[in-house]
């Protein structure tokens, strides 16, 4: 993997992280609010092994109630959800960038009541491909 793509490869990661509580809090999702730990685990030629990435953040009800407020957009990020649909608690979405690298990509997410769920990303990097398998839940009450 060279330098450039290296930095592209870790911008979509950071970003798809960022984005994963709003992608799942689209439309009429049971996820409630609260602090959250998802876990992104990478499929890739050269990170086979790799352990996943973890990161939290305090979803609130606010953030639940209108998502797309809280999407990357303007100098750090530009994202859009074209296609979002929720059935039986099954999520599938697709997801396009502009910023801070350029991808497209399509997801499923599969919630597992109010309070965890699982999913795949399969994205598009200009030519390399990437999935990125999403474990999500609820780990307690956002810090007051």
């Amino acid at each position: 993997m060279t330098i450039p793509t290296k930095i592209r490869f870790s911008s979509a990661v950071l970003l798809v992280l960022g984005l994963s509580w709003t992608l799942m809090a689209q439309g009429s999702s049971p996820m409630r609010e609260g602090n959250w730990e998802v876990a992104v685990k990478i499929k890739f030629p050269g990170m086979e092994g790799a352990p996943p990435m973890k990161q939290t953040q305090c979803v609130t009800s606010a953030m639940l109630n209108d998502p797309a407020s809280a999407t990357p957009s303007g100098p750090g990020g530009d994202c859009k959800i074209p296609d979002y649909k929720l059935s039986n608690n099954v999520a599938t979405y697709k997801l396009a960038c502009t910023q801070p690298v350029a991808f497209s990509g399509t997801g499923e997410m599969k919630y597992s009541g109010t309070d965890a769920y699982v999913g795949t990303l399969t994205m598009d990097m200009g030519g390399q491909n990437l999935t990125m398998s999403i474990d999500a839940k609820r780990i307690g009450d956002c810090a007051k």
